[in-house]
């Protein structure tokens, strides 16, 4: 008897904790469907936007290449396999995938796309910091406008609005130094590629 309320209890509890990891399974965020027909060919790579109509996907390309500029929520998919946008992030991972014969493709190539990815990076990376610049004197005048307001004896009204845009800067402020820092980061990725590539040469 005591043997079978123990087998019960381990029975419960291994249902329980099965049941626990159901959501976890079932969110897979490689899980979801390509039509045959744009699939990329065999040693190509495309990537991908859930919920986007297949008709607007990007066309296919080189598998090394687009992967330096897979999006966050986008995929990158080849004929038979797929990687997240996360897994691409890792440098590592992605320099052990596409190194192998079947993503390789001529040196020369390799390094115009290299060159490339790194031009239009350091253009991202000028733009970014334009834009946080733009955002930080923005931001500087605002504030510059709430304190005048209230030596002024300014209404309620008027130091809510300026406190409301400051809110709105520092909000820019944010998301331009997100930016930046995704850009630098996109950067740094294309001048260790080229370097790789120069170095394979």
């Amino acid at each position: 008897m005591k043997v079978v309320k123990i087998a019960v209890l381990a029975g419960f509890i291994a249902g329980t904790l099965s049941a626990a990891t159901v959501p976890a399974l079932a969110k897979d965020d490689h899980k979801f469907h390509v039509p045959p027909g744009h699939l990329p060919p065999p040693g190509l790579c495309r990537i991908w936007y859930p919920g986007k109509p297949p008709g607007h996907q990007p066309p296919p390309g080189e598998c090394r290449v687009l992967s330096r500029r897979v999006p966050a929520g986008a995929y990158l998919i080849a004929n038979d396999r797929r990687w997240s946008y996360g897994e691409l992030r890792d440098r590592r991972f992605r320099h052990d995938i596409f190194e192998g014969p079947r993503y390789r493709y001529t040196t020369r190539r390799e390094i115009r796309e290299s060159v490339r990815d790194v031009r239009e990076a350091r253009r991202d990376v000028r733009e970014d910091r334009e834009q946080l610049q733009r955002n930080l004197e923005e931001l500087k005048k605002d504030r510059a406008e709430l304190r005048s307001d209230i030596r002024s004896g300014a209404g309620k009204k008027e130091i809510r609005q300026d406190r409301r845009e400051i809110r709105e800067d520092l909000a820019k402020v944010r998301e331009s130094r997100q930016d930046l820092r995704e850009s630098q980061e996109r950067l740094q990725d294309a001048r260790q590629d080229l370097r790789q590539d120069l170095r394979r040469r």
